[in-house]
């Protein structure tokens, strides 16, 4: 069974989906990719090329000569603008589909590019002709002649599809249903919460949103989503141990200590931020995060189970029902529009919040080590939505993670300075 990977957490195996400076950008999306085209879908070449799908969201064409795609989010050397010697051979109709060809193949069309995918799992990018971002994905690994795309075509939730669909729009994968997400986590478990062996494990919670109990013998997870070889994969010996229940939660247990329980995983997590992914036993991707900088004994989970918000928790609650980011049931966060563009940026960004009533709000910036770079502001601020403008001039390029906190919960977003 397919499985999609919602980038929002944090997201994603991450996905950024940058609004430009001017209203034709909004309407292009990276909308479905074949990484590993090993037989299933021929090129106008006579080749089995890896390929990139564009949609036009728009009401009107448009004319991507000059536009930039390229798999280095962090590289302007490395863009390959599109030829503008045939408009219309590289024009997307209003509403419509486009696809381009990565085969590093750019001088016999204007449709091949000069690089290639990676099935282990890359990036791909879309720039305009003024190299402003326009949307953007890192992607994990993926398996030969199966697609990655949208559904709804445009849309923030990304699907593994074997039924695909280039040049068109996207089926519905209702067959790739998600039951299974990484829900709760805690990265720094000083003194809160006593694993069963006895120590202060980190842990990991499991939730399986399906009507039906899950074995995750044989399933992966991993602390690095671009490593295949470090993959942990759940032992089999005992299926009792390792099977979550319809509706229920299951605890693993970052300690390095697998040799002593099927519940423990080999590996740590970091409290400074890292990742988490989860894998089936074909090493399909399910679910993952990116997280930033964790605070002591307070876990990060999703609220309600299995959505699209995540929480800082004090009221942790691992191996039960996700309460509100403060204990509190059907608590609602004050924060929700959260984004920042451009993203990847080369000297400043501007970050975007709204709030749904007034509060008092702290916008942190903290490097990948966790340290805080940066306090953009620490006020209160009315509802509705704002803009903050983020001077990097003076930081080192690498990825930063923007905190936002206010007193009903907090958001983190990633976001890169290139060189």
């Amino acid at each position: 069974m397919k499985k999609h990977l919602s980038f929002k957490k944090v997201s994603l195996m991450m996905v950024f989906v940058i609004a430009a400076s001017f209203a034709a950008n909004a309407q292009l999306y990276i909308n479905e990719f074949m990484a590993s085209n090993d037989n299933a879908f021929p090129g106008p070449q006579g080749d089995y090329p890896d390929w990139i799908e564009i949609y036009n969201a728009g009401n009107e064409a448009v004319n991507l000569a000059g536009y930039y795609l390229s798999d280095k989010l962090d590289d302007p050397e490395a863009m390959y603008q599109i030829p503008d010697t045939y408009p219309d051979s590289v024009t997307v109709p209003a509403g419509g589909f486009i696809l381009f060809y990565a085969n590093k193949n750019e001088e016999t069309s204007v449709l091949n590019l000069n690089f290639k995918l990676k099935g282990s799992g890359e990036q791909i990018g879309l720039w305009n002709p003024d190299q402003e971002f326009i949307d953007s994905l890192t992607y994990g690994p993926q398996t030969a002649d199966i697609s990655y795309g949208r559904y709804p075509d445009g849309g923030d939730s990304w699907f593994f599809m074997e039924d695909y669909t280039p040049g068109a729009a996207n089926h519905n994968p209702s067959a790739a249903t998600v039951t299974l997400y990484i829900n709760e986590f805690m990265a720094s478990n000083d003194n809160a919460f006593p694993g069963p062996q006895g120590d202060y494990p980190d842990w990991i919670e499991i939730y399986n949103a399906g009507d039906e109990a899950v074995n995750l013998a044989g399933y992966y997870l991993s602390d690095k989503l671009d490593d295949p070889e470090a993959l942990y994969q759940i032992p089999d010996t005992y299926p009792d141990s390792v099977t979550v229940p319809a509706g229920g939660f299951i605890l693993f247990y970052a300690n390095k200590n697998e040799e002593t329980s099927v519940l423990n995983l080999n590996f740590k997590l970091k409290g400074s931020g890292e990742q988490i992914g989860l894998w089936n036993p074909d090493q399909e991707f399910i679910d993952s995060l990116t997280y930033g900088p964790q605070s002591p004994d307070t876990s990060y989970g999703r609220y309600p189970d299995g959505s699209e918000t995540w929480y800082f928790m004090p009221e942790y609650t691992p191996g039960a029902p996700n309460a509100g980011p403060n204990g509190i049931e059907n608590h609602v966060s004050n924060i929700s529009t959260v984004k920042s563009y451009p993203n990847p940026f080369f000297e400043n960004t501007s970050i975007e919040f709204a709030l749904k009533k007034s509060d008092n709000v702290k916008i942190s910036v903290y490097n990948i080590s966790g340290e805080e770079v940066a306090v953009l502001a620490n006020k209160r601020f009315d509802a509705g939505k704002h803009v903050i403008d983020f001077d990097a001039n003076d930081l080192p390029s690498g990825i930063y993670l923007v905190k936002i906190h206010s007193s009903e919960g907090n958001s983190i977003l990633k976001i890169t300075k290139n060189k």
